[in-house]
């Protein structure tokens, strides 16, 4: 699954983009793809909100507040591809910068041609960094269904529930079929075992509350903590 966010307020070929994001998705990738389009700030706030795992950003410049809310945004979404969309209003210098650093750049208005061969670059160039195992920074996800790539620093928590793994985000999990103890030997140092059913990441740790054999995260979210791991959490949780 390969899942593209857009925030396209006052652009005027929607359609276009839209059109063309679905033939060169279809032309350079077997996976399957789901959009979410916004064109109110507001709403765009609510859904990234919840951290949905983002594979590609599409985003016009040119709207009120829109440079500023992208560069909140790439805080947490650095990792995902950029498609930046800008017109004479903006200065380059407002947009070719380190905290934005696009992969991409569409300049508007634009036609079907150099929208098409605009994607058409960003996207194959994506999909070759998909089908790469060799990403220190994601954990990638395989089944019959295709394939799912997870940014390390968006799980929460990793649970073993009726006969499968679930990753579990914030607003999220993705399910498939491994053993706990193969987890733990995959995941990074800052994932540890707190129960039998349970891995969480100690980067998301908010509170131990060793009483109740809990440990509460960032996102208000409780995973147990067994006697038998609790000397290493703890452990961790000092140094």
């Amino acid at each position: 699954m390969i899942t593209v966010l857009s925030y396209l307020e006052k652009l005027n070929n929607i359609p276009v983009l839209q059109e063309e994001f679905h033939s060169q998705a279809a032309f350079h990738s077997e996976e399957d793809w789901r959009y979410f389009l916004y064109t109110k700030l507001e709403e765009l706030r609510k859904a990234l909100k919840a951290e949905p795992v983002l594979d590609i950003l599409c985003w016009n410049v040119s709207g009120k507040q829109a440079l500023s809310e992208l560069e909140q945004t790439r805080k947490k979404y650095m990792e995902a591809f950029l498609l930046l969309i800008a017109d004479s209003s903006i200065s380059p210098m407002e947009y070719l910068r380190p905290s934005i650093l696009p992969t991409a750049l569409l300049l508007s208005p634009f036609d079907r041609l150099q929208c098409s061969q605009v994607l058409g670059e960003l996207i194959s160039s994506y999909c070759s960094q998909f089908k790469n195992k060799e990403d220190e920074d994601t954990f990638l996800i395989e089944t019959r269904e295709g394939r799912q790539r997870v940014p390390l620093s968006q799980i929460s928590f990793v649970e073993a529930r009726d006969k499968k793994i679930y990753i579990c985000t914030r607003s999220e999990s993705f399910g498939f079929y491994e053993t706990i103890d193969h987890m733990s030997e995959l995941l990074p140092a800052h994932f540890l075992r707190c129960h039998r059913s349970f891995i969480v990441n100690m980067e998301k740790v908010k509170k131990l509350n060793l009483s109740e054999g809990m440990i509460e995260l960032d996102n208000g979210e409780t995973v147990p903590l067994s006697r038998s791991y609790r000397k290493a959490v703890r452990a961790y949780g000092s140094t």
